[in-house]
């Protein structure tokens, strides 16, 4: 009987052993998949008060889950960017001597830019316009429509109705 109580132990000794290297294993594993996740992920913010864009792309309405502020302070157009569900709006307001009513068309060279996860994934909005209607301390806000388009597709996109609110550039 005193051998017995040796060898139980033993056992469950291995036993343990082995259930801790399948913990750290998961471990490892999880923190891997973390690293991955992080690298892969579109970098954004949720939406709030402070941060929001939403439209009506062809008469329905879609509101942005993740929103790109641009922090880049090197440069005198601000990036918005907002995407939710497949579809990414995207364009360009220019920041220096920014006032309330200002007006920006969309054009051939100041395209708003339209993806979807469609075939033809690309669009550029060519016509329509963004105009800033409030600034403050924290940032601006403005509407904006434009029709979406490429030329390798006979589909366009109507977004109208769009508003939003981005903070300014983070200071580096």
């Amino acid at each position: 009987m005193r051998s017995l109580h040796p060898f139980l132990l033993f056992s469950i000794l291995v036993l343990f052993t082995k259930c801790s290297g399948q913990a750290n294993n998961a471990v490892e594993a999880q923190k891997l998949a973390n690293q991955i996740r992080e690298k892969t992920d579109v970098p954004g913010e949720a939406p709030g008060a402070n941060l929001y864009m939403k439209a009506v792309i062809d008469g329905k309405q879609w509101m942005a889950d993740k929103l790109i502020p641009d922090n880049s302070r090197g440069s005198n157009d601000y990036r918005v960017t907002g995407s939710a569900n497949g579809t990414t709006i995207g364009f360009n307001v220019y920041i220096p001597h920014i006032k309330v009513g200002d007006i920006a068309k969309f054009g051939e060279n100041n395209a708003a830019d339209f993806i979807t996860d469609d075939e033809n994934s690309f669009y550029g909005g060519r016509t329509g316009k963004f105009v800033v209607t409030k600034l403050d301390d924290q940032g601006f806000e403005g509407t904006f429509y434009f029709t979406a388009s490429n030329s390798s597709a006979a589909k366009k996109y109507e977004v109208t109705e769009g508003v939003l609110r981005f903070p300014w550039a983070k200071r580096q």
